[in-house]
């Protein structure tokens, strides 16, 4: 792998309108992308089996993330009670359910991490992410108030879990690339105040750590990355000698579809392109299942990669705001036809 990037960049910047205007995209002919024509991602997108779509009655549910222990396949969510309604995620607690097959049916296990009795995110532990670091579990979320990140740690999977004294971080949102000599790449979120361009705007920017606990270093200078694209909520994932990220498309400036799933990849970390203006999936397509059905979406959020040992991408998860929105919110873990970038460098 690279050595430790110095910036993160995205490779187009517009000028975006109020929210009350159009959304203004580049010339797609000036944006520099790898596929015009194709996005083989989107391709590899499979439909989904009704038992890969996790519902808790009474519940919404956010925030995806699994990892395989064994013959077991471990899914992390945030939730809250769908009696605090859709701001309730300013609440929420992290819980953990266990299927034996990565597209389940998946059963609810435990409440892991609850504001009740975290040292730091007194009011929500929201957006949890499952990984290993060495030969522990780490789980990395963020923390309300504050909206920074830290860490939980467990020996087992099942716990029990430890979450660190304060936040390690200063971002929101992010996603976290631990690499073989432990130092960690680390690209999240934020939202600068007034905004520039738009009713509400979303940047994404780097931090770099020698190892997972920090300290943590801002990349770039000032308080964002060069090109002012509108990005959040990444994840990301090392194959084809690069890093890939997913993230969605805040303001529909690479897709044209507002929080549409978005690709880019970077052989440096540094210098990111576009790998399609075509999204990897996006809200307004009705989700296909696997018995001929299908289901419509008000909403697709914070996407999360599940890769094999050699980097290809076995499922997208996401989660969904079904068509009646009053109803509680739901998890989808989407199959992946083995997707491997073929992108040249």
């Amino acid at each position: 792998m690279p050595t430790i990037p110095r910036a993160l960049a995205a490779l187009f910047c517009t000028t975006l309108l109020t929210a009350a205007a159009v959304a203004q995209r580049p010339d797609p002919a000036t944006v520099e992308m790898t596929y015009r024509d194709k996005n083989d991602f989107t391709e590899a997108m499979q439909p989904v089996p009704p038992s890969a779509i996790f519902r808790m009655k009474g519940y919404y549910l956010w925030d995806p993330s699994v990892i395989q222990v064994g013959d077991t396949y471990h899914l992390f969510a945030s939730r809250w009670p769908h009696s605090e309604g859709t701001e309730g995620w300013k609440k929420c607690h992290v819980i953990r359910a266990t299927s034996k097959n990565l597209f389940g049916p998946y059963e609810f296990a435990e409440v892991i991490l609850d504001p009740a009795t975290h040292p730091w995110a007194k009011e929500g532990v929201h957006n949890p992410k499952i990984t290993r670091v060495g030969g522990r579990y780490l789980i990395y979320h963020i923390g309300i108030p504050g909206y920074t990140t830290g860490f939980a740690w467990a020996d087992n999977i099942e716990g029990p879990w430890q979450p660190v004294p304060k936040s390690v971080i200063p971002t929101n949102n992010p996603a976290l690339l631990v690499r073989p000599d432990g130092s960690v790449y680390a690209v999240g979120k934020f939202k600068p105040k007034p905004a520039k361009d738009g009713d509400v705007d979303a940047y994404m920017d780097a931090h770099t750590a020698p190892r997972i606990d920090g300290p943590y270093t801002k990349l770039g200078e000032g308080s964002r990355l060069p090109y002012n694209f509108e990005l959040e909520d990444p994840t990301i994932w090392w194959a084809n000698n690069q890093y890939n990220i997913v993230c969605l498309d805040w303001e529909s400036k690479a897709t044209g579809i507002f929080k549409a799933f978005t690709y880019y990849t970077s052989t440096d970390g540094i210098n990111y392109k576009l790998y399609s203006s075509i999204p990897v999936w996006h809200r307004n397509e009705p989700v296909p299942l696997t018995d001929g059905t299908k289901i419509k979406v008000t909403r697709l959020e914070r996407p999360q990669v599940f890769v094999d040992a050699k980097g290809s991408v076995q499922a997208l998860l996401a989660g969904a705001q079904p068509e009646d929105r009053s109803a509680e919110w739901f998890l989808i873990i989407r199959p992946v036809k083995a997707f491997y970038p073929s992108n040249p460098h």
